[in-house]
């Protein structure tokens, strides 16, 4: 059990980052809100964890790693990870308490308040930071991306010297490129998602495709792309997803098309057939 009696506590009262439980727990749920597709489950669960343990001094965890491991069941690498994480997205910040006597003591982690443009800038420069965005994105390594003007270019016409300060990601789905999505699916998927996330959804789309040696975005695989996708929304609704939302959804839209380009090979006549390979 943690105890306090080295630590002035009077002193720590003055971090708190929220005024009540409740103020702290509707915080909490707003940040799992916004980035549980975008971070291990791992990140999820030490925040519910540093939640729990933030009573005392609301906001406020003494929790030691060893111990976030025994409750949640990760090791104290995932632990270190996920704090890392957390950190570096503007949702906890740490705190050197200080003894009675003034000297320096444990670093307490505090859960910072809900700010979604604080949030926002976070994730886009963290994802900046990496190769593909996001490591799920390796899955759509290969899908080739829209060529844009430089920043010089544009701030030389006064008409869009805005378009630096809205991010990427809240640009609604009426932005999403209908020269490159398919305009069905960016009717299933705008009521869930902005027009960066159907796009990056659309890239998986294509390199299932890709995969599955599907040339043409007929009738047949639009439908069942739909279908995927609403099937995605559903399981992760019901709680059903344990990895992420792509990951599923890569999953399932790639034995849905291993139908299709099945279906289309017995169209076609293929002579063997028999003896295709269908898991490739």
């Amino acid at each position: 059990m943690t105890t306090f009696a080295a630590i002035n506590l009077k002193e720590l009262k003055e971090h708190e980052s929220f005024k009540s439980l409740e103020e702290m727990d509707k915080s909490i749920y707003q940040y799992i809100d916004h980035i549980r597709h975008d971070v291990p489950q791992s990140v999820i669960d030490v925040l519910l964890c540093l939640g729990r343990a933030s009573l005392r001094c609301i906001g406020l965890s003494f929790m030691k790693q060893s111990t976030m491991g025994n409750m949640t069941g990760y090791s104290r690498n995932t632990i270190n990870k996920a704090l890392k994480t957390l950190e570096s997205l503007g949702i906890v910040d740490s705190v050197r308490t200080q003894t009675k006597s003034g000297r320096p003591s444990v670093k307490v982690m505090r859960i910072l308040p809900f700010c979604l443009e604080t949030l926002h800038q976070k994730i886009t420069s963290t994802e900046s930071n990496k190769p593909n965005g996001d490591n799920e994105l390796n899955l759509i390594d290969e899908f080739e991306p829209i060529l844009t003007e430089s920043k010089k270019h544009l701030k030389e016409d006064s008409i869009q010297d805005n378009i630096d300060e809205i991010p990427f990601e809240q640009l609604d789905y009426s932005f999403t490129p209908k020269n490159i999505v398919d305009e069905a699916f960016i009717r299933t998927a705008k009521p869930f998602f902005s027009a960066a996330k159907i796009f990056e959804l659309w890239g998986i789309v294509k390199n299932v495709m890709k995969q599955r040696k599907l040339k043409i975005v007929s009738k047949d695989v639009i439908e069942n792309v739909n279908v995927a996708f609403k099937t995605t929304v559903f399981m992760y609704k019901a709680n059903r997803i344990k990895k992420s939302f792509k990951n599923y959804f890569f999953g399932v839209l790639d034995s849905m098309l291993a139908t299709v380009k099945r279906k289309e090979a017995i169209e076609n006549g293929m002579n063997d057939i028999v003896f295709y390979n269908w898991l490739n």
